[in-house]
């Protein structure tokens, strides 16, 4: 058995990449971080928390994660804001 802990939750989300990256200013605005917490919200993908895994963050596949290029490229795109 494999437990991960990473959340679904926008907001604690936020919390965890506001936390790795305090030098740069992410909100949750379409030209920030809302992408990628809308696509945390809809629980395609999980924010680890950053303090269990080396205090890094590490997008992980949601409950409803669904493997296609398409999707994959949008999530891509949205975790640009960690290239800032």
């Amino acid at each position: 058995m494999n437990i991960e802990f990473a959340t679904c939750e926008r907001r604690r989300a936020l919390g965890y990449i506001q936390q790795v990256y305090p030098s740069q200013t992410i909100t949750d605005t379409p030209d920030s971080a809302g992408p990628l917490l809308d696509f945390v919200e809809e629980d395609l993908v999980r924010i680890q928390d950053p303090f269990m895994y080396g205090g890094n963050i590490q997008v992980v596949p949601g409950k409803k994660w669904v493997e296609d290029d398409n999707t994959r490229a949008k999530i891509v795109t949205a975790c640009n804001i960690f290239h800032r």
